[in-house]
């Protein structure tokens, strides 16, 4: 029984559109969808979906275009229940119509300890209790940002992840590893690993900023974007990305996933995250060697 039976309650935006092409590949919204070994284009890109309706916490709709031509509309909840609907989807004012949401986008490594039940990240002293995480760095650590800023809008990513290291390195020494201004520069040394399709590194330094905000009850929202994007790294490491050829390493995956899991369940993502996780892990990494 599907689990969305009053379709009205159900934002009329995004509505999402998959298309199946004649050989099985699957796309949304024109993004490629990766398929899992013995798994067909319809029911990746159905999983696609299903994250994107977990990130949003309710159903969404979607166009699934078949490869005679035919278009069906359809409801698809974050517990992968799918409504097939017997007319199009309604079409929003303009005033309520917004882009589609996209996936989150999307260096030292750092190196967990094995899965004993000890903690994925050793707990440090908790971070002083008066100050914000959204508060700005001290002005003696300015000049050092504004090099990391500097670079990024040059397009050199590379120069600005030393940059931010740099930077963190500094704060680490005056304010300790667990501090928020220290946190915040692994967080962005993270997003510009991932940018650059560095997603090794990009893995590790998600999750570990996604694992000290939640100990010091951090903001929720950054941190489970912070886990959501370690997950999107790691799925990059065990599958080919066409726009980034060659930067998959399944090997390097399968030593990380207990990890990620680790980090994933002690944060407390949406658990269709934790289960694509698994399935992905149980499904490719057997064929990695």
């Amino acid at each position: 029984m599907p689990v969305v039976t009053d379709h009205d309650t159900v934002p009329l935006t995004p509505v999402y559109t998959i298309i199946i092409s004649e050989n099985d590949e699957a796309s949304v919204d024109g993004h490629p969808v990766d398929k899992l070994p013995g798994q067909d284009g319809r029911a990746a890109a159905l999983a696609n979906i299903q994250e994107r309706a977990a990130r949003l916490d309710r159903p969404v709709r979607v166009n699934a275009k078949e490869p005679d031509g035919s278009t069906w509309p359809l409801i698809v909840d974050y517990d992968g229940e799918v409504t097939p609907l017997d007319h199009p989807h309604p079409t929003a004012p303009p005033a309520a119509r917004q882009a589609p949401v996209q996936p989150p986008a999307p260096v030292a490594p750092v190196h967990l300890p094995p899965p004993t039940g000890e903690p994925v990240i050793p707990s440090p002293a908790p971070a002083a209790g008066d100050v914000d995480w959204m508060a700005p760095l001290p002005p003696e650590y300015q000049e050092m940002l504004d090099a990391v800023k500097g670079a990024e809008e040059a397009g050199n990513l590379a120069a600005a992840e030393v940059a931010a290291q740099d930077l963190e390195d500094a704060l680490e020494d005056a304010f300790g590893p667990a501090h928020p201004y220290t946190v915040n520069v692994v967080a962005v040394r993270a997003i510009f690993a991932a940018r650059r399709a560095a997603w090794a590194t990009g893995l590790e330094l998600h999750m570990r900023a996604a694992w000290l905000r939640h100990d010091q009850q951090a903001p929720r929202e950054e941190t489970l974007r912070l886990a959501r994007n370690a997950h999107f790294c790691w799925k990059h490491l065990v599958a080919p990305c066409r726009k980034h050829p060659g930067t998959h390493d399944p090997a390097e995956a399968q030593r990380r996933v207990q990890d990620l899991l680790r980090v994933l369940r002690h944060v407390g993502v949406e658990p269709i995250i934790v289960t694509t996780t698994e399935e992905w892990a149980a499904k490719l990494l057997p064929v990695a060697f």
